[in-house]
């Protein structure tokens, strides 16, 4: 009998395998559908409509906190359905997926809690299938960018809101500069990630950075400017953390029924030389992305932070490179560098260590972890460090247009560090290719 049971087990196994586990947007369609359940427990159907359409008409410009704007559970819903409209994209475009898929829709899922949803995203993304048109470029190879680039959302959206710009029209440039977007951020994404060697995992951060630094100067030369805003919701620490935690467990689990438990080590002290895990490790893959929801989740409870919407967003931004070039111990150098510099604010100026927007800066600059994986521990906290001193202050520059401001400040930190490390490798006579 309890043979029988065994195999039974192993042929429910091998059934999952086939039919789910091994099919990485049916995973992904599973914690979608997680998220609406989870939405449920905390708003009724009716709420979570008035929500969205509050959170649509709303404005995105960093920090623009959608818990705050139209309630836990339309958050939750906007982030699952800013996710599914991905999947349909992507799955139009017949992209097959690897590790940035994945990070992509971390992003996605992430950034749809403080300044994404589908109205908003959609201009973005057609500009991107317009380029693919003109160039002649398979969509399936060149839909990633223009999804990415949707941290530039804000873009299609905050003209209406100026007072001497009649809506209608304010929306209308807004939809065109939408399109222009999607349509150029290619090709920019493309010739920046040769200015960090793809240190910077949120590449797309930086190039949309600079992207919406010229598109704000212009608004600027012509009278428009927008204050940043600093909506954040509070109140939500039981429910964000169970959030977390399931959302974790979930990816555990298919790491877990995909390869078995033997793998969790292997999954916690991988040091991958290439950054897609997905492609190397397959399914097993999973775990990680599970072991760094957790590990967030314990970064949060040791410093007493408090959640919100910009938090969760960053911690599924987390989750998502789980399997392209995020890792543990590749991390903690430079979560620790940032939180070196927050402890410097609060001795000098008085800020709280753990400030929501430090404890933001600090889980976004895990996009550094290629370096600290290159190069070694002490350089990571260095670019962690720096990290936040540049997020805490470059946002004034994009006027909150850009909501990947940790892409940009990242990116900046890779730049002007990189060919330090590099000089002092050539001092010491150390070879890193």
């Amino acid at each position: 009998m309890k043979s029988s049971n065994v195999n039974e087990v192993a042929r429910d196994k091998t059934w999952l395998q086939k039919k789910f586990l091994d099919h990485p947007y049916r995973v992904i369609s599973g914690l979608f559908s997680l998220f609406i359940v989870f939405s449920l427990f905390f708003a009724t159907p009716r709420e979570i409509i008035q929500g969205l359409w509050t959170i649509t008409i709303s404005t995105d410009i960093l920090v623009s906190d959608y818990i705050a704007i139209g309630g836990l559970g339309a958050a939750i819903v906007n982030s699952a359905l800013s996710g599914i409209l991905c999947l349909v994209v992507l799955k139009l475009a017949k992209h097959e997926p690897e590790g940035l898929t994945f990070g992509t829709f971390g992003l996605v899922l992430g950034f749809a809690f403080f300044g994404k949803n589908p109205a908003n995203m959609m201009p973005i993304i057609f500009g991107g299938y317009l380029y693919s048109r003109v160039t002649k470029t398979p969509f399936k190879s060149a839909c990633l960018p223009p999804i990415l680039v949707t941290c530039l959302a804000p873009v299609v959206t905050q003209l209406a809101f100026v007072e001497h710009i009649p809506t209608p029209i304010g929306i209308g440039i807004g939809i065109l500069l939408g399109i222009f977007v999607g349509f150029v951020i290619t090709p920019i994404a493309k010739s920046v990630r040769q200015t960090h060697d793809g240190y910077n995992l949120y590449n797309v951060g930086l190039a949309g950075g600079l992207l919406a630094i010229g598109i704000m100067v212009a608004f600027r030369t012509l009278g428009i400017d927008f204050g940043l805003m600093n909506i954040w919701s509070e109140g939500y620490n039981f429910q964000l953390g169970l959030f977390l935690f399931l959302v974790s467990a979930y990816f555990i689990l298919c790491g877990l029924l995909s390869a078995g438990k033997e793998s969790f080590l292997d999954m916690l002290i991988m040091r991958a030389e290439n950054v897609d895990y997905y492609l190397k490790y397959g399914p097993r893959s999973y775990m990680n992305m599970g072991i760094l929801g957790l590990s967030c989740f314990f970064f949060m409870l040791l410093l007493r932070g408090e959640y919100s919407g910009p938090i969760i967003g960053a911690i599924l931004s987390v989750v998502g490179f789980g399997v392209y070039g995020k890792r543990l111990f590749a991390a903690i150098p430079i979560m620790t560098g940032c939180m070196l510099a927050a402890l410097g604010a609060m001795v000098l100026a008085g800020i709280p260590f753990n400030a929501p927007g430090f404890l933001v800066a600090a889980i976004f600059s895990t996009c550094l972890c290629p370096l600290s994986t290159k190069f070694g521990w002490k350089w990571g906290i260095v670019v962690g460090f720096m990290h936040l001193t540049f997020a805490a202050n470059v946002a004034i520059f994009h006027g909150g247009m850009n909501l990947y401001n940790n892409g940009l400040a990242g990116g900046l930190a890779v730049l002007l560090l990189l060919p330090v490390i590099r000089m002092v490798n050539s001092v010491r006579g150390i070879q890193v290719e």
